[in-house]
C-alpha cells in the first residue's frame, strides 16, 4: 500500500468512527482525540522529512489498527451497558 493510501485510509477511518459513533450515540472524542492527535504528529514528521515513506506506512497501519480496536471497545462498552439489567 502506498504512502498517500495509508494516510488516506486513516483520514477515513477517523472520519467513519465520528459518523457511525454520532448515529449510533456513542460519544468517542476522548478516546479518539489523542490517536487523531498521533495521526496529525505523524503526517507532519512525514511531511519534513523526519518520517521516511516506509517507517510512515508502518506508523500509520499500527494506527489504524489502534483506532479500529478503540472503536470497537467502545461499541461492545456501550451496548453491554444497555443490554445489562441494573444491579
Amino acid at each position: 500500500m502506498k504512502t498517500s493510501d495509508i494516510a488516506t485510509e486513516l483520514n477515513r477511518a477517523f472520519a467513519a468512527a465520528r459518523v457511525n459513533a454520532l448515529m449510533g450515540g456513542v460519544e468517542l472524542g476522548d478516546t479518539i482525540d489523542p490517536l487523531h492527535a498521533i495521526h496529525k504528529a505523524l503526517k507532519a514528521k512525514h511531511a519534513s522529512g523526519e518520517l521516511t515513506d516506509e517507517q510512515f506506512t508502518k506508523k500509520a497501519r499500527e494506527l489504524l489498527e489502534m483506532l479500529g480496536s478503540a472503536v470497537v471497545s467502545l461499541f461492545i462498552q456501550q451496548n453491554m451497558s444497555r443490554t445489562l439489567p441494573p444491579r
